[in-house]
């Protein structure tokens, strides 16, 4: 039994948002959003991002119809100024005119395919949202391990850094929220860690430079 996922359509002619509801609805729960007349793109941006939704179609030509004048490219390339590496696919029955326009042509969609191939384009969704999800996941273990551990002994210099590394990029992931624990964001915190860096920076500095002195290069 596969995990239900929620995705979000984009799409200015509601006829194709409900077909594709239609279409989908025994695998995924389909979103469609309000698109009116002239909606700028940041409030159709909000309407997703609170949404929640686990993976974005988009339509490709939206413009031509004269309700919005952004194209799909467009709204995909703002989002992930929102939430970096979040699943999202261009999905349209233009994919020549979307492919020099798209900064990643692997993630355009045909729409004769997925109603041709359903099977198949009902993995591709999936396959795009768990690579999304064992990312966020790997990096929350990290964290949940290494502050655990932080509570019985002091962390390694090495461990430090991994854990201020899983932090960054798993907040990295979304510049409107803070996903990790906010004490362990402490400014002073990060300070004390690139303390820790800088000193086993300089030991090994000075690791280097006695080896070189014990075993000195030959004259030529």
């Amino acid at each position: 039994m596969h995990e239900r996922y929620k995705i979000g359509f984009i799409d200015e002619d509601p006829i194709q948002v409900k077909k594709y509801k239609r279409e989908l609805r025994d695998e995924f729960d389909i979103i469609g959003y309000k698109i009116t007349k002239g909606l700028p793109l940041k409030d159709l941006l909000d309407q997703v991002y609170d949404s929640d939704v686990d993976l974005l179609m988009v339509d490709f030509l939206m413009a031509n119809r004269g309700v919005v004048n952004y194209n799909g490219d467009k709204v995909i390339r703002e989002y992930e100024e929102i939430k970096p590496r979040f699943p999202m696919i261009i999905f349209t029955n233009e994919e020549k005119q979307a492919r020099p326009k798209v900064d990643n042509p692997n993630i355009i969609y045909d729409k004769a395919k997925a109603l041709n191939e359903p099977a198949l384009f009902h993995e591709i969704l999936r396959k795009n949202i768990r690579l999304y999800v064992d990312y966020k996941d790997k990096r929350k273990s990290i964290i949940d391990r290494l502050t655990k551990k932080a509570t019985k002994k002091t962390l390694s210099a090495k461990e430090k850094h991994q854990l201020r590394e899983a932090e960054f990029e798993l907040k990295n992931l979304d510049k409107r929220a803070v996903e990790v624990p906010i004490h362990l964001l402490d400014l002073e915190k990060m300070d004390d860690l690139d303390k820790t860096v800088k000193e086993a920076e300089d030991f090994l500095a000075s690791l280097t430079k006695e080896i070189k002195h014990a075993h000195p290069r030959p004259k030529r």
